[in-house]
């Protein structure tokens, strides 16, 4: 059990000094976000100083707004490891030998690693692969929906599998495989797990022939090392480098007649064998949730509490996880993402600590990193909350408010259908803002760690926009006037599930 539950009930008697007003003001948001997107932030990545400095001056503002601090040693933050990019050792090595003429490979140049199931030395092989049979494997697909199986006449069993990128007919709007978009079982992590769940123990990508182009950037490995962990190294090999390979084997024209009929062509390659020698570490660091708590102002009430939250870590310099990966290098501010979010509620907090008497449950108040690697800091919070999560009665998750453009989309209420007349309430207390019932949907984002432990959660979010993930996500495109809105319609939203006599309900949505 956290510090802070100990002194709730010193708290309610004496209460707080509140503040002047408790209006959500779109300069002081404009202010918070100008500080955490600015380019001495350097995009906030998680494990990077400039992300511990971002931690540090939520805390000063929690401070300093008159909350508690709700962390692990009665400071305000909470401490986790996550893993942060790869350590790159020596002697990584790829070397394809057709008919004994090797053909060597550089890493970074000429191939990279997608998936790597990379350990915690980088002296020791992560990967060693020698004298491996390959398997030529089409598209690496098997979709039972249309009929299609690249799997369903070869043996792929301790082999090294060689497949191509994309899938079939993928700009064929009249294809079974439904041109206009990809299928899911064409990702990396579809491919990765079925050619493991063959047996296979690598999987090598090239190129689909059918594009003129091999549009990986090999380069941006060396830039920034990263690779998912699909159980299996997962390898993509400039196509200009094995072109003679490819040739000889014919596997253009067996492109060509796969996207004609869809009919696999899948069959072992005589005269070629893998070698595999990869040192890859875990890189990993430690980042910290930020926790402030505004204690509820009725003693019977204030051991339940509503989390409000947002993730303030973004992706640094680019890298994977940008939409432009070529840009790697360049800072990618988040102004919207989502430093607009993790202004808002800095400034509810303030706005809630000025008028304590609206919440007789307890505020928690929590800003997440880890959010941009797959939702870690929520999860982590869930799992150690500053409040029992049993006692947690609701999340509210502001995620990319700062392009309102007089719209929000709100995402969650079909899990609590109780929260209605409360959210409808409050939204006649907003002036100018269209309220949306659409957008991501929910789960999309911190409050997916809400939801899979049964709690409602609501999303607010003004939309995706050109500048996602991208360099251009910076302060002077951010709508200050709607993100306050925004950040009101949250706080009167919040102040209503304080006031609410019975828990909301949870029902989960298919």
């Amino acid at each position: 059990m956290h510090k802070w539950l100990a002194a709730v009930a010193l708290t309610v008697a004496t209460g707080v000094a509140a503040a002047t007003s408790a209006e959500i003001r779109p300069n002081a948001l404009l202010d918070h976000i100008k500080f955490l997107a600015s380019d001495e932030m350097r995009g906030r990545a998680d494990g990077s100083p400039e992300l511990e400095r971002a931690a540090e001056y939520i805390a000063q503002q929690f401070k300093a707004e008159g909350l508690q601090p709700g962390g692990d040693h009665g400071d305000w933050f909470q401490p986790f490891e996550l893993q942060a990019g790869l350590v790159i050792g020596r002697n990584n090595s790829l070397t394809l030998v057709y008919r004994g003429r090797p053909i060597a490979l550089t890493l970074g140049t000429s191939y990279y690693p997608l998936s790597a199931p990379a350990n915690e030395d980088v002296s020791i092989p992560s990967a060693k692969i020698e004298h491996l049979p390959v398997v030529f494997a089409g598209y690496g697909l098997s979709v039972p929906s249309v009929g299609y199986d690249d799997y369903s006449a070869i043996d792929v069993r301790d082999k090294a599998v060689l497949i191509f990128s994309h899938e079939p007919q993928e700009h064929d709007g009249n294809s079974r495989f439904n041109g206009a978009r990809p299928v899911r079982e064409s990702t990396l992590r579809a491919k990765a797990s079925l050619a493991r769940s063959k047996g296979a123990r690598v999987l090598l990508v090239v190129s689909d022939p059918t594009h003129r182009a091999d549009e990986a950037n090999y380069k941006l490995f060396a830039e920034d090392p990263e690779a998912d962990d699909e159980g299996i190294p997962v390898l993509r090999i400039r196509r200009d480098e094995v072109r003679s390979l490819i040739s000889a084997w014919n596997l253009e024209a067996y492109a060509r007649a796969i996207d004609q009929d869809l009919t696999p062509r899948s069959k072992p390659l005589g005269g070629v064998t893998v070698d595999y020698e990869e040192h890859l570490a875990k890189n990993r660091r430690t980042v910290r949730n930020v926790v402030g708590v505004l204690t509820g102002a009725d003693p019977a009430r204030a051991k339940e509490a509503i989390v409000i939250g947002a993730h303030y870590d973004h992706i640094g310099i680019g890298g994977h996880l940008s939409v432009t990966p070529e840009r790697t290098g360049e800072i990618h501010n988040g102004a919207d993402d989502n430093a607009s979010g993790t202004s808002s509620v800095l400034e509810i907090a303030r706005a809630a600590m000025s008028e304590r008497s609206r919440f007789p449950r307890t505020l928690v108040f929590v800003a997440f990193a880890g959010e941009e690697r797959g939702l870690l800091g929520s999860q982590h919070y869930v799992r150690d909350p500053a409040v029992p999560i049993e006692n947690t009665i609701a999340m509210l998750n502001l995620d990319m408010v700062g392009r309102s453009r007089g719209a929000v989309d709100v995402s969650g209420l079909e899990n609590s259908p109780a929260l209605d007349a409360d959210f409808q309430a409050a939204s006649r207390a907003v002036a100018n803002l269209e309220i949306r019932r659409e957008g991501p949907g929910a789960g999309r984002s911190d409050d997916a760690s809400f939801l899979d432990r049964a709690i409602p959660a609501i999303n607010f979010f003004t939309g995706f926009h050109p500048d996602y993930h991208r360099p251009g996500d910076d302060w002077d495109k951010i709508d200050a006037p709607g993100t306050a809105r925004v950040a009101t319609l949250a706080l009167e939203f919040a102040a209503r599930i304080a006031q609410r006599q019975t828990r909301p309900d949870f029902v989960r949505s298919r």
